[in-house]
């Protein structure tokens, strides 16, 4: 089967909701109408490895959730922008997307503080975003985040899609996580309809995801190198991310699987010959990047900046509901593909490490064991890849609705999809980065401003994934 979902699922109050958040992980938070136009509110919570989903009928203001679980600040913020929904008690009303003139951003008291933007236009190619950081000396005393520069809508725009043209809106979310897009999206149609995946097709969804998640860490890791100055292991790292790059386009025709997946499996099968060769590409990547990471973790500069940089405690971690390798590299030991197995994780072994410190050093660490496990994983896939049919017909016409959870790099990534008539009518995201980076200003506090660059990094939060 394809599903991944222990689920229940039950009309309720928002009340019944809050009660439940108490007892679990909070998971998402989104709202809808229905075919009359009525609002709902949906609460999807994680309780002892068992999605559930509330749906609440909005007749008035609702209380804030935020009051139990802090996660739910931004969920709730977007429910009174996007939606109207009141809420009451929240402790922070300001607006998420609009960016007013007046914007109240927090401000630090004291002789000797003061504020430095940064932002929102960066150098480079990276996204915007605005970082108010109030600092005495080099110290920051607080960190303000300002995002949601580029709102896509991307949301409004599946509405309407017919079910099989809408992966391509998926995989536009995030770039460097299309695949794991395009696949939560495809699990969400399949879901709904109860359709069950060929094993070889989701076999080779998961060559693609482990794939997917070896690129971003290795990547990641010779970024942080490039952070702090050591500039040959970061070149050395992009030249391995190259050869999974190309190895991806050689035997899959594309470099970032994108066109691959689709509701009921995948488009593009591969032969023995093909499959054993890529084994042999992943296998040499991976003892190159298991090498070069040693040297990495063993030389003393890296250490230094490294080490007990940008803290992320366990306790932020869990209230703020950190997911991914930054949850884990804080010993929030989290991991959907054990958790809620999907796919061919479900007759597989996922070994989930974790790390307690939750610094730099932690999440550099972190993101060269997954490798690892990564690796293992496309190794096992490979060696039992079975024959058969790599897709299954979905219906094209129908109403229902489904939702899936799947571990993109970044960590949980959630699509909730509702069809009527065959066309998508609601797609909701719940992206692993508008969990995560909440946590980053508590990470920065108490560090100096030079090391900001290399703590952010250390998150790689996506702008685009969170601003969907």
């Amino acid at each position: 089967m394809t599903t991944n979902l222990t689920t229940r699922s039950m009309e309720g109050t928002a009340e019944s909701a809050l009660r439940l958040l108490q007892s679990g992980r909070l998971v998402t938070i989104f709202g809808s109408t229905d075919q009359s136009g009525a609002k709902r509110v949906q609460y999807i919570v994680d309780v002892n490895r068992e999605y559930r989903c509330i749906s609440v009928p909005i007749t008035g203001a609702l209380p804030s959730a935020t009051l139990v679980s802090p996660a739910a600040a931004w969920h709730e913020r977007e429910l009174h922008e996007l939606y109207g929904i009141e809420i009451e008690g929240h402790p922070d009303p300001r607006p998420l997307f609009a960016h007013p003139a007046d914007y109240r951003f927090l401000q630090v008291q004291g002789v000797g503080v003061c504020e430095l933007p940064v932002g929102p236009v960066h150098a480079g190619i990276i996204e915007p975003g605005h970082f108010r950081f109030s600092v005495m000396g080099d110290s920051v005393l607080h960190l303000e985040l300002r995002l949601f520069y580029t709102h896509k809508g991307t949301e409004k725009l599946f509405e309407g899609a017919p079910i099989l043209n809408a992966p391509v809106l998926a995989e536009s979310v995030s770039g460097d996580n299309c695949f794991a897009h395009a696949v939560a999206y495809s699990q969400s149609v399949e879901n709904a309809f109860g359709i069950s995946v060929p094993p070889r097709g989701r076999a080779i969804r998961l060559l693609g995801l482990e794939l997917e998640r070896m690129i971003a860490h290795i990547g990641d890791v010779g970024a942080l190198c490039g952070d702090v100055g050591c500039a040959v292991p970061a070149a050395y790292n992009s030249r391995i991310k190259e050869s999974l790059l190309q190895a991806s386009a050689r035997y899959f025709g594309t470099r970032y699987w994108r066109g691959i997946a689709t509701p009921g499996g995948v488009r593009r099968d591969i032969s023995a010959e093909d499959a054993h060769q890529f084994g042999k590409v992943v296998a040499h990547a991976t003892a190159d990047f298991a090498e070069m990471a040693r040297l990495i973790l063993d030389t003393p500069s890296v250490q230094n900046r490294f080490e007990e940089t940008g803290v992320l405690s366990n306790k932020i971690a869990r209230d703020l509901g950190a997911v991914g390798p930054v949850a884990r590299s804080s010993g929030v030991r989290l991991d959907v593909r054990r958790d809620h197995p999907y796919g061919h994780y479900r007759n597989i072994t996922v070994e989930v490490p974790h790390f307690p410190q939750g610094d730099v050093l932690a999440r550099a660490r972190m993101r060269i064991e997954e490798t690892r496990v990564s690796a293992r994983l496309i190794q096992e896939t490979l060696s039992g890849l079975s024959a058969g049919i790599i897709r299954t017909p979905v219906p094209l016409e129908g109403s229902a609705e489904g939702f899936s959870a799947v571990e993109s790099p970044r960590g949980e990534l959630l699509y909730w999809t509702r069809i009527v008539n065959g066309r998508v009518a609601r797609c909701h995201i719940k992206s692993p980065s508008f969990q995560n980076w909440p946590c980053l200003p508590h990470a920065v506090e108490g560090n100096i401003t030079a090391d900001f660059p290399l703590i952010n990094k250390s998150f790689n939060l996506s702008y685009s994934g969170c601003d969907r």
